[in-house]
């Protein structure tokens, strides 16, 4: 059943790598989940508040000036080199390898993003959420990274395993309108100003993992690396690679409860929880 206690005739909701979108230019490759810029499919608008899930490349010391952007809860997942963040009165954050960036649009704010090394590529996943409220103060913050091993065998308890990487609910009070550069402690989640939640996980081959509980909305879960299969109660496994993702609504009886690295490196895995 759906949240609206409606039958989902559909299921699941699977988004491979192969058919998404894929832009060039300014030395920035992205590939779209959703429709962005002149890339329309009217199937994929996006998946509920997650309106943007894009997976960068970007060349030694590639720049890109953003325009103003208003009413959106951005997040930008470094997977790999260094981001230079330069967000005006909020502030100015260096993302490296495994780091997060929160930027909290609010009534509008603008960014300059680049690659902070002139040698090395850039890598990164960048998500755009609707916020429950508009037109609050803009902020901005930052997350190192951490560690996101799962062990062979581990997470036989719902949520185990997963490191909560942003929150909805996590200590949103701190970024308050007159200092709205505060950084998250060290293991902290990013706050969000929605009722969402991005966590992260990486198998090793032949290990299993719960999926984070979700009472009611929407889930997406995206394969960064490697191999899965995501596993439901009454249905079979849908094998994913890299770059592919699937959605689903909570309580649909085919929706996946587990997930499992099948191939022979390690999976590195995100979910996203989301309203319905």
């Amino acid at each position: 059943m759906s949240v609206d206690g409606q039958v989902d005739p559909d299921g699941p909701r699977l988004r491979p790598a192969a058919t998404r979108a894929r832009s060039a230019g300014g030395g920035i490759v992205a590939v779209e989940a959703f429709s962005r810029g002149g890339a329309i499919d009217r199937a994929w608008m996006g998946w509920g508040a997650l309106r943007v899930l894009s997976r960068q490349d970007w060349a030694p010391g590639a720049v890109r000036d953003e325009g103003r952007v208003a009413n959106m809860e951005r997040l930008l997942l470094v997977t790999s080199g260094s981001l230079d963040a330069d967000c005006g009165d909020p502030g100015r954050h260096r993302v490296d390898a495994g780091g997060l960036l929160w930027i909290g649009a609010g009534h509008g704010l603008g960014a300059r993003l680049a690659n902070a090394s002139a040698t090395a590529p850039l890598r990164l996943v960048e998500f755009w959420l609707q916020p429950d409220r508009v037109n609050a103060p803009p902020a901005v913050a930052s997350r190192r990274g951490g560690g996101v091993e799962v062990e062979p065998g581990a997470g036989a308890s719902a949520g185990k395993g997963w490191a909560l990487l942003a929150d909805g609910a996590a200590a949103a009070a701190r970024i308050m309108p007159e200092d709205p550069a505060v950084p998250a402690d060290d293991g902290d989640p990013l706050p969000l100003r929605q009722r969402a939640r991005l966590l992260a996980a990486r198998l090793e081959p032949g290990s299993r993992l719960q999926l984070a509980p979700v009472g009611a909305g929407r889930c997406w879960l995206e394969v960064l690396e490697g191999e899965a299969v995501a596993l439901a109660a009454t249905a079979s496994g849908m094998p994913l690679a890299a770059g592919d993702g699937v959605g689903w609504l909570a309580g649909d009886a085919a929706a996946p409860v587990s997930v499992a690295a099948c191939g022979p490196d390690a999976a590195s895995l995100l979910l996203l929880t989301l309203p319905a």
